[in-house]
């Protein structure tokens, strides 16, 4: 079976969770398209993609992350306790 790297972590490509739009900038920072907003707490939450990471890799987003959505002007925050994002800035 082959494996696909996603947002620093390592998946079965045929369990992979679909990100979407969702893309992480070298500083850890993440991108989106509003469509996909939903997809934070749909696909991109450490309950969602624990269980399919392999090879010992780890969820790879921190508590405190930041998700920008560019073509509707929001920003989403992760809180690993709740495992859940927020929107913080709402769209205008």
């Amino acid at each position: 079976m082959s494996k696909v790297i996603k947002l620093g972590m390592v998946f079965e490509s045929a369990s992979a969770p679909d990100f979407g739009s969702i893309e992480r900038s070298p500083e850890g920072e993440f991108t989106l398209l509003d469509d996909d907003k939903a997809k934070l707490n749909t696909a991109l939450k450490k309950s969602v993609c624990a269980p399919l990471l392999q090879d010992g890799s780890l969820f790879s987003v921190q508590s405190g992350a930041i998700a920008v959505v560019v073509d509707e002007p929001a920003v989403w925050r992760y809180h690993a306790g709740t495992d859940t994002w927020y929107e913080i800035i709402e769209e205008l």
